[in-house]
């Protein structure tokens, strides 16, 4: 071991429900040094940082062998000594910002009590203020008085980051810090890391399943799979010259690098193997629109600007459609207004040339505009399987008995690529990709003309993401689909769509070829979209 290493972790190998789910790991991270560690969902990467944090025995885990040292001294599981080192020279930002808040304590008190905890000596209001201003919080007195559903995500995760500084840690762990978010908040996530450790002298260790996201922060990149570490060098070198075939396989995943509309090569998590794309299938268009939006706009009661400014759009059959843009800029509120979950303050939504205002008289027209939700989990009822929530859709729109809506609900499911033993599952036992795959059948399942995808992926790893998008683009050309998709990750919307919109503070600033709007962007806001969003060096080979 390196003198210079403040963490070293030699061969520790941890059980899970008595599941070994980590194998070996051996990690060093420097004084000063910023190591990321990459994988997918279910690598073993949020059980090594609870290693890391001394948090093992909260989720169950044990340490079956191997070594862990902090600053040289030798710590194992269960160590009286973790109560000293944890906050206060370790921290941890966890993934989930809005979970990991109490929700009725308003933020200030969240952050005294931190302080208080973890600085005693500290004046409580001074520091807290003092952390809030490291962060770069704007308006800190209103965020000081705010509940955590009052704010944005990325002040939410501005808010960890400074919970997690309170006791002015030598090594920040940090679980995810930017999922979700967009692009423009990622990448002030991403620098406000950076400045952090220039100012500390902190090292930090970021967990992430995006290999371009490390590349804006790390030095150093090892890459995980399975409980196992499989390659380990610069972020550099392992970017531009990856030599394990995993890593070259997550890379390859990415929509950047195939053609836009081309289908996405798929990684097996089973095995790690690359899966050569499927051919891609043409889709047919038509000039007959589904769907138009004349002069709408929406403002909610008590606002002081409108959520959607007045806008108008046609979609027509076999379209695709991008709406881009921060939380905030009315994406959601015009996908709302596009499916008829929300009525225009102005203007008029027309399906087939009928009104979303009548639509209960306009029956089964209903049927032809569904909507994918953003959180694959949230929107599925916790107590019914899978094949009973499609079932009770096809049900819906189709005469036929329980039995026959079972078994129709099966082929939905297996088409959508569901395995057949998740089939009668809860949505507590599925991925996040296979929660995502239920609510595309549930969707289907009313044999739709046009699909409205809110942030389909936002949540997923490279491999679950490759899986939904090319099944998207497989469903729209054989059954004849338009595609709206929401999205703040300028690469998936550039790859999926062929027009896209632009919009911010409820307005659409930008619009046209998607392909035009992300090589040649006119608009300065779609510019700052555009730089940033991370990207991958180009390969040496």
């Amino acid at each position: 071991m390196s003198a210079v290493n403040l963490l070293s972790l030699n061969d520790i190998s941890v059980e899970l429900g008595g599941r070994a789910v980590v194998r070996n790991v051996t990690l060093d991270v420097a004084r000063g040094e910023s190591l990321a560690l990459v994988g997918e969902s279910g690598s073993g990467k949020t059980v090594t940082a609870r290693v890391i944090t001394g948090l093992i025995d909260r989720i169950g885990g044990t340490v079956t062998s191997g070594e862990l040292r902090f600053d040289g001294q030798p710590i194992a599981q269960g160590d009286p000594a973790w109560q000293k080192l944890r906050g206060r020279r370790i921290a941890l930002v966890p993934q989930a910002s809005l979970s990991s808040l109490d929700p009725v304590v308003r933020i200030g008190n969240q952050i005294a009590e931190a302080v208080r905890a973890l600085d005693p000596g500290a004046n409580v209001g001074a520091r807290s203020r003092e952390l809030l201003e490291h962060v770069h919080m704007p308006r800190i007195e209103n965020v000081l008085k705010s509940y955590p559903h009052e704010l944005s995500g990325g002040m939410r995760q501005r808010v960890m980051i400074a919970l997690a500084l309170a006791g002015r840690p030598e090594l920040m762990v940090a679980d995810e810090p930017t999922t979700a978010l967009d692009v423009t908040v990622q990448a002030n996530i991403l620098k406000l890391l950076g400045e952090l450790r220039r100012e500390t002298g902190m090292s930090l260790l970021m967990i992430a399943h995006d290999l371009a996201v490390v590349g804006m922060v790390s030095e150093r990149v090892a890459v995980m799979r399975d409980g196992e570490i499989l390659e380990t060098g610069s972020t550099h070198d392992v970017l531009t010259a990856p030599k394990h075939p995993y890593t070259k396989a997550l890379l390859a995943a990415r929509p950047e690098t195939s053609a836009p509309g081309a289908p996405l090569a798929v990684l097996n998590r089973s095995t790690g193997e690359l899966r050569a794309p499927d051919a891609a299938i043409p889709v047919q268009t038509d000039a007959r629109t589904i769907v138009s939006l004349t002069d709408v706009s929406v403002t909610f009661r008590h606002a002081k600007a409108p959520a959607v400014a007045p806008m108008s759009m046609e979609i027509k059959a076999g379209d695709s459609i991008g709406i881009v843009g921060e939380s905030g800029s009315g994406k959601t509120t015009l996908g709302r207004m596009i499916v008829g979950a929300l009525s225009p303050t102005t203007g008029s939504v027309l399906v087939n040339g009928r009104s979303w205002g009548g639509r209960r008289a306009i029956g089964k027209t209903r049927r032809e505009v569904q909507m994918i939700f953003q959180d694959p989990f949230g929107s599925l009822t916790p107590w019914r399987t899978p094949r009973q929530t499609v079932a009770e859709v096809l049900q819906r729109w189709h005469p036929m008995t329980q039995k026959a809506a079972a078994a129709a609900a099966g082929e939905l499911l297996d088409e959508v690529g569901l395995p057949l033993q998740a089939m009668d599952r809860r949505p507590s036992g599925l991925s996040g990709g296979q929660c995502q795959r239920v609510g595309i059948a549930r969707a289907l399942a009313s044999e739709p003309r046009l699909l409205v995808a809110d942030e389909p992926t936002s949540a997923l790893d490279i491999s679950a993401q490759a899986q939904i998008l090319n099944l998207l683009m497989r469903l729209r050309a054989s059954h004849g689909l338009a595609l709206v998709l929401i999205s703040h990750d300028l690469s998936v919307i550039r790859h999926m769509t062929s027009d896209a919109l632009v919009m911010r503070h409820g307005e659409v600033v930008e619009a046209g070829s998607s392909e035009a709007l992300f090589t040649a962007p006119e608009h300065p806001y779609t510019r700052d979209l555009v730089a940033a969003t991370p990207t991958l060096p180009k390969s040496r080979g």
